[in-house]
């Protein structure tokens, strides 16, 4: 079944929110910036269960975004790590979705570390130089990555799980 138009201008809107908080997030000037695109596109598979091809779609979407967002050591990375991310995503939401209500946070989580992990992954193996001409060793780099595409995935798990919930909420009825 083929996603409606509706619901793709939704997902556009998801993604575009996204863009804008990374967008602000970049200001900070950070080595990493936490990758809070994954979190809306994350949103957008969980919110409409799209088909794997149409997710992995999202993912390269939100993987074009993020690219843009300046100060990235490898932006095209983006490229592999947001179709990676929403993989992640897509599988692990189904694994989990009727196992327990915590399954956005879960799937999110899982899917920026694979998301996080494979931008590092890809950045080592084509700018390899670089990071050791900014970082004085392969382990700083880690050192610095790591903890941010943790706390990263921690982030962005909570904001799906909260935006997530706000939708079933109000279908129920129920307020505040």
């Amino acid at each position: 079944m083929e996603m409606e138009k509706k619901e793709i201008a939704l997902i556009a809107v998801l993604l575009a929110a996204g863009t804008v908080l990374q967008y602000f997030l970049s200001m900070l000037h950070t080595l990493l910036i936490p990758d809070v695109i994954t979190a809306f596109y994350c949103l957008a598979v969980i919110r409409f269960r799209p088909a794997i091809n149409e997710a992995f779609g999202i993912g390269i979407a939100g993987g074009f975004l993020s690219m843009l967002i300046p100060g990235s050591i490898l932006a095209p990375a983006n490229l592999v790590s947001g179709p990676a991310g929403a993989y992640g995503c897509y599988y692990f939401y189904e694994l989990f979705r009727d196992n327990t209500d915590l399954s956005p946070m879960i799937a999110t989580f899982v899917a920026t570390l694979v998301s996080g992990f494979t931008f590092v992954l890809v950045a080592t193996v084509f700018v390899f130089g670089t990071i050791l001409a900014t970082f004085k060793n392969f382990g700083d780099f880690m050192g610095v990555y790591i903890p941010i595409i943790v706390l990263t995935a921690v982030l962005n798990g909570v904001i799906v799980q909260v935006l997530a919930m706000y939708p079933r909420r109000v279908a129920d009825g129920r307020s505040g």
